[in-house]
C-alpha cells in the first residue's frame, strides 16, 4: 500500500511557533490514524480498498483543501511527474496557498451565516475575509473561536461580529446558545430548551445555563442583537430581564452556568461571554478539541467520527474512540493548530483511498475503509465552474446586488449541515447548469478554442478537454468513443468538442468528489 515517507513529510513542513508541535508530528499523528483505522477493520474482518491513483487523489485534495478543481496545467504537470514524494510536496504547497484560507473562511461563513440577500452580502464578504486571514495566518482555532465569541462593536467596523448580528437564526439567546454549542462543542443543546431529552446527557438546565451568558447582548422587547448599535454587552441583562419581554419558548431561569455544571463565579472585570469563551477554548476543556477533530474528519471523509457531526454525546457513540481520544488531545496540545490537522489527515494512508466501494460498500465507507463520495458543495461548483471556463457572464434574470457567485450559492446551498454524501439537488438545479447564462455561449466557446490551440491533433484535444474539466486523461475506451464521433458525424469538430465537454461538464463525475 502506497505511504507517505516520514522524512519526506518532515523535510517539508513549515516551521512552527515555538509552543506548537513539532511539522514531523504530523506524520506521527497520520500513523496513529492509520493503526487505529486498521485495528477496527481488523476485528470486523474488513479489507481496505487499494489507494487512490494520483488522479483521484489531486482532485479530492483539491477541493478539500482549495475548494476548486486543479487547473489542466497543475493535473498534466502532477500527473506526468515521477516524483515519489509529488503527493506530500502538493499538502504542503495547497496548505500554503492563501486558497487555504479562503475555502476554510467559505466553509465556517456557510456553517455561522445564512446565505444572505442584497445589502447583507457585503458584510458576509468582509466576515469570509476576515477568517480566511485568520485561517491563512494559522492563528489556533482557539484565539479564532474566542474572538468570535467575543466580538464586539458595529458590523462594518469589526467583521467578527457578523455572525453575531446577521446569524443563520433570529439570534435570541436561544438560537446563539444553539450556534455555539453546535459549532464549539459539538452538541446540539436546543434540544434541551423546552423539554428533558431522554436518550441525550443534556438537560433543560444545561440549555438554560449555557443561553445566560448571551443575555448581556439581548435587547428586551426585540429578541435579537441589534443591527445599528452594534454588539455591546450590559451587565444588568439577564435572562429574568428578558422572560418578560420576550415570549421565548421554554424559557427557565437559570444562572450563567457551564456546561458540565459549573456555574460562573463572578468576576466584575469580565463580561460572562469573555467568561464563557475562556471555558469553551481552554486546552482542558472535554469538548471544544473534540468537535474540531470530528468536524474536520467529517469535511474530509463525508461522515465524522462521530455522526452526525453535530450530535456528539454518549448516546451516539464514536466509530474510533480511542482516536478521537488521541487525535484531541494532540490537537490541543499543537496549540489547537488546524494546519498541522489538516496535513496529518490529508497524509494518512485513510484518506489516500480510493472511493471505489469494495465487497461491503456501507460497512466500508462507516468504517473508513474506503473513501466515501461527497457532493462538491455551491462554492466549490461555482468556483470549479469559473475555473474551467472563466469568469461568468451578465446574464438577464439574475440579481446583480448578490453579485453573481452568491446568487448562484444561494441556489444550490443546502441548509444548515447537509450530509455531504447526500445528492439532494434536483431538475431545477440540473436544468440551471445545462441552461445557464452565465456560463454557456461565450464562456464554453472560450473553452474550445483553447482546448484546440495551435497544432493540436484530435486526441490532444481531448486529452486537454478531460485534463481540464475532470483533472484526468481520458482512457483508451473514452478517447475511441470519441474518435469514432469524430469520424461518424457529420458535425464539425468544433461541435462534437462542444458536445464533449458539456457532456463532462454534466457528468456525475463533475459534481461530486470521489
Amino acid at each position: 500500500m502506497w505511504r507517505l515517507p516520514l522524512a519526506a513529510i518532515a523535510g517539508l513542513l513549515f516551521c512552527q511557533a515555538p509552543e506548537a508541535v513539532r511539522g514531523d508530528d504530523a506524520a506521527t499523528l497520520a500513523e496513529l490514524i492509520d493503526r487505529h483505522v486498521q485495528a477496527r477493520l481488523d476485528s470486523e474482518g474488513l479489507a481496505r480498498v487499494p489507494p487512490a491513483d494520483d488522479a483521484e487523489f489531486l482532485r479530492r485534495v483539491f477541493l478539500d483543501l482549495h475548494g476548486v478543481v486543479p487547473s489542466a496545467e497543475r493535473a498534466a504537470k502532477f500527473l506526468s511527474s515521477g516524483d515519489p514524494q509529488k503527493r506530500v510536496r502538493l499538502i504542503e504547497d495547497l496548505l500554503a496557498s492563501p486558497r487555504f484560507g479562503e475555502h476554510f473562511g467559505d466553509m465556517w461563513r456557510r456553517c455561522l451565516i445564512s446565505p444572505l440577500a442584497n445589502e447583507q452580502r457585503m458584510q458576509s464578504d468582509r466576515f469570509a475575509d476576515w477568517l480566511a486571514k485568520r485561517f491563512n495566518d494559522n492563528d489556533g482555532w482557539d484565539r479564532i473561536a474566542f474572538d468570535l465569541l467575543t466580538a464586539t462593536g458595529k458590523i462594518d467596523e469589526n467583521a467578527a461580529v457578523t455572525h453575531l448580528v446577521e446569524g443563520r437564526y433570529p439570534l435570541s439567546v436561544t438560537d446563539l446558545t444553539d450556534l455555539s454549542s453546535r459549532y464549539f462543542l459539538g452538541d446540539r443543546l436546543n434540544c434541551a430548551q423546552s423539554h428533558d431529552q431522554p436518550i441525550v446527557e443534556w438537560k433543560r438546565q444545561d440549555n438554560w445555563g449555557m443561553a445566560a451568558f448571551f443575555a448581556q447582548i439581548q435587547t428586551p422587547g426585540r429578541p435579537k442583537v441589534v443591527y445599528l448599535a452594534g454588539v455591546q454587552d450590559d451587565p444588568k441583562m439577564t435572562l429574568s430581564s428578558l422572560r418578560d419581554a420576550d415570549a421565548i419558548e421554554g424559557l427557565q431561569i437559570q444562572p450563567p452556568t457551564f456546561l458540565g455544571g459549573q456555574p460562573l463565579k463572578t468576576d466584575g472585570d469580565k463580561t460572562h461571554r469573555v467568561a464563557l469563551a475562556e471555558w469553551i477554548t481552554s486546552r482542558e476543556n472535554p469538548f471544544f478539541a473534540r468537535a474540531m477533530v470530528n468536524r474536520m474528519w467529517w469535511h474530509f471523509f463525508g461522515r465524522g467520527i462521530v455522526n452526525p457531526v453535530d450530535d456528539m454525546h454518549a448516546g451516539n457513540p464514536a466509530s474510533h474512540p480511542e482516536m478521537l481520544d488521541q487525535l484531541s488531545r494532540r490537537f490541543a496540545e499543537s496549540g489547537f493548530d488546524l494546519k498541522l490537522l489538516c496535513r496529518a489527515i490529508a497524509s494518512s494512508n485513510t484518506y489516500h483511498q480510493t472511493s471505489r466501494p469494495g465487497k461491503e460498500s456501507d460497512s466500508e465507507a462507516k468504517l473508513f475503509a474506503r473513501m466515501s463520495i461527497k457532493v462538491l458543495s455551491a462554492e466549490q461548483l461555482y468556483d470549479s465552474l469559473v475555473e474551467i471556463l472563466g469568469p461568468p457572464a451578465k446574464a438577464p434574470g439574475i440579481d446583480t446586488r448578490l453579485g453573481a457567485r452568491s446568487e448562484f450559492c444561494q441556489f444550490f446551498a443546502g441548509d444548515g449541515d447537509p450530509d455531504p454524501t447526500r445528492y439532494e439537488r434536483g431538475i431545477p438545479h440540473m436544468l440551471r447548469l445545462m441552461n445557464s447564462p452565465q456560463f454557456a455561449g461565450r464562456n464554453v466557446s472560450a473553452l474550445i478554442s483553447r482546448a484546440e490551440g495551435n497544432g493540436r491533433t484530435a486526441d490532444d484535444v481531448v486529452e486537454q478537454l478531460f485534463l481540464t474539466i475532470l483533472a484526468r486523461r481520458p482512457t483508451s475506451a473514452e478517447l475511441e468513443l470519441v474518435r469514432t464521433q469524430l469520424r461518424d458525424s457529420d458535425a464539425l469538430p468544433q461541435t462534437v468538442h462542444r458536445e464533449l465537454a458539456w457532456a463532462l461538464l454534466m457528468s456525475s463525475e463533475f459534481s461530486l468528489n470521489h
